[in-house]
């Protein structure tokens, strides 16, 4: 893994599909109903709590998702850290 990988976080839709929770389909209508609720009233509404509205996912299912995605993000700055103070620089 090189010192600036672009390996990215996986985005809270993608592991509720990942992990069969949710379909595309569904994640695409709560984005639509997370843009409309901002263009109206904007205020930005939290994809995990449409999809708790609609009853696709629960609260568990959530946080069991930011948890994921906290030990990756954290995951990903542990290895950046090592590969910065570790990596062999050229002469």
């Amino acid at each position: 893994m090189g010192l600036f990988s672009k390996k990215k976080k996986k985005l809270f839709g993608e592991i509720l599909i990942d992990k069969g929770l949710a379909t595309s389909g569904d994640i695409d209508d709560a984005l639509k109903i997370q843009k409309q609720i901002w263009e109206e009233k904007q205020v930005q509404k939290a994809i995990g709590v449409i999809l708790c509205e609609k009853g696709i996912i629960d609260m568990e299912d959530v946080n069991g998702v930011l948890k994921e995605q906290k030990q990756s993000e954290e995951f990903m700055l542990r290895t950046f850290i090592y590969s910065a103070f570790h990596s062999r620089q050229p002469r």
